[in-house]
């Protein structure tokens, strides 16, 4: 088993549905002191681009920091394919089996 990862698109997608909220916030607040709508748009559009970059980065480099979070004591296994769910079954018995599971 590999150790769980967020794939690059759940990652992407986040960061656009954040995008979404935080540009919309930021064309208010720039419309709130300038009372500018073009100015205001402007300004969201320019944002929404470089902090959607930004926060892909930020996202994929986090993933890459230990900090609170737990390898799983199983990732260093070399499994060639996906397990079958009839096989995870066999394996969540053998682990109850050994007392590493308290339910199935």
């Amino acid at each position: 088993m590999e150790e769980y990862k967020d794939a690059h698109w759940r990652s992407l997608f986040k960061a656009l549905s954040w995008r979404i909220l935080a540009t919309a916030s930021t064309i208010l607040i720039v419309y709130t002191f300038t009372h500018k709508l073009v100015l205001s748009l402007e300004v969201g559009a320019v944002e929404v681009v470089v902090k959607l970059i930004l926060y892909y980065v930020h996202e994929r480099a986090w993933l890459s920091v230990p900090l609170g979070s737990k390898i799983h004591p199983l990732s260093s296994l070399p499994v060639k394919d996906a397990i079958k769910e009839e096989d995870m079954e066999k394996i969540k018995i053998k682990l109850k089996e050994l007392g590493y599971l308290d339910e199935i």
